[in-house]
């Protein structure tokens, strides 16, 4: 008889296969310590706390030698949380690294592993269930098991850089979200907290808070249920660089992790990543743009403003030609 898996349990398995390929990827490594080439590899460290202050500025440190390839091969390979690493953070070693072709075949293995993982949990459409696969593992980091290590053909340059979008913002309906809350809510208690059985900064006290707040802007009709809302955070700058591989054009990507590429390949230009200096990010420009100030700002709740187009002028209908009675 043919076992059907729901999405829950084979999220869990394929992260058990990812566990031992990527252990199998780092004995490989391992075993070519000695061919590797490294370009260069940059550290930094971890933020001392959760929350993101867009005003930190961000210490680059350039690693070369044994210190270099020994962060490299971690970056490539470890999935779980490292002492000092908040949940909410990943291991960031970008770089460039020549490897042996048996290293690149296995890093191209578990980036198939890792896309299958990626694609099965985004067809778990309610957060508490994508929590339940993680929770199935002690420490692990969504973000570093899903992510891909690039791997290049013929690198000619790798120009990185620092990318500040300032913010990430996640569109909501308001009874959308606070059905996810409510289910958050409810997901380890038989009966529903009250702000009086919750301890003072507490998960389950900051979910009352925000639908307490929500509930009170539906009230004065300063919301409705339908309506499409925003939550901000602030984010951490992301890493990127501009990279021609080969005749291809010129791209960015997005690079947590060295690129790799086989040893042979001729060293590419590379310019190298400076330490974090915080600006004013550029916004973006988007069809739906947010109010300019939060409705509820102890969430980081916002209302979508309404979209002004500019008007067409009307099309001149008188005739061109005179009026003849003939």
């Amino acid at each position: 008889m043919e076992l059907h898996l729901s999405p829950i349990s084979q999220a869990i398995a394929l992260v058990n296969r990812l566990q031992a390929e990527l252990e199998a990827l780092l004995a490989v490594l391992q075993a070519s310590r000695d061919q590797v080439e490294v370009h260069a590899v940059y550290v930094m460290e971890f933020r001392h706390d959760n929350a993101v202050n867009a005003a930190d500025p961000i210490e680059v440190r350039h690693l070369e030698g044994a210190d270099a390839v020994e962060a490299a091969f971690e970056a490539l390979t470890t999935i779980t949380l490292k002492v000092g690493q908040s949940p909410k953070e990943t291991l960031r070693v970008p770089g460039a690294i020549a490897l042996p072709k048996a290293a690149i075949d296995k890093i191209i293995e578990t980036n198939i592993l890792r896309g299958e993982l990626s694609g099965l949990i985004s067809t778990i459409k309610k957060a508490n269930d994508r929590r339940l696969v993680w929770r199935k593992f002690k420490d692990i980091c969504p973000k570093q098991a899903m992510r891909s290590t690039h791997v290049l053909g013929a690198p000619r340059s790798i120009n990185f850089y620092w990318d500040d979008t300032g913010s990430s913002e996640t569109r909501h309906t308001v009874s959308g979200l606070l059905e996810e809350w409510e289910e958050l809510l409810n997901q380890n208690h038989e009966r529903r907290p009250t702000f009086e059985s919750t301890l003072h900064g507490s998960v389950e006290r900051a979910l009352l808070t925000s639908i307490d707040l929500v509930n009170q802007k539906l009230l004065s009709e300063e919301l409705t249920r339908d309506e499409h809302v925003a939550i901000r955070r602030p984010v951490q700058p992301h890493i990127r660089a501009r990279v021609r591989d080969g005749d291809s054009k010129i791209k960015p990507i997005i690079c947590p992790v060295p690129f790799v590429y086989e040893i042979g390949c001729p060293k590419p230009r590379i310019k190298p990543l400076m330490s974090y200096e915080p600006g004013t990010p550029a916004r973006k420009t988007r069809d739906a743009r947010l109010a300019e100030l939060p409705l509820i700002p102890k969430i980081n709740l916002y209302k979508y403003a309404p979209i002004r187009r500019p008007l067409k002028p009307k099309e001149d209908t008188t005739s061109t030609h005179a009026d003849t009675n003939e």
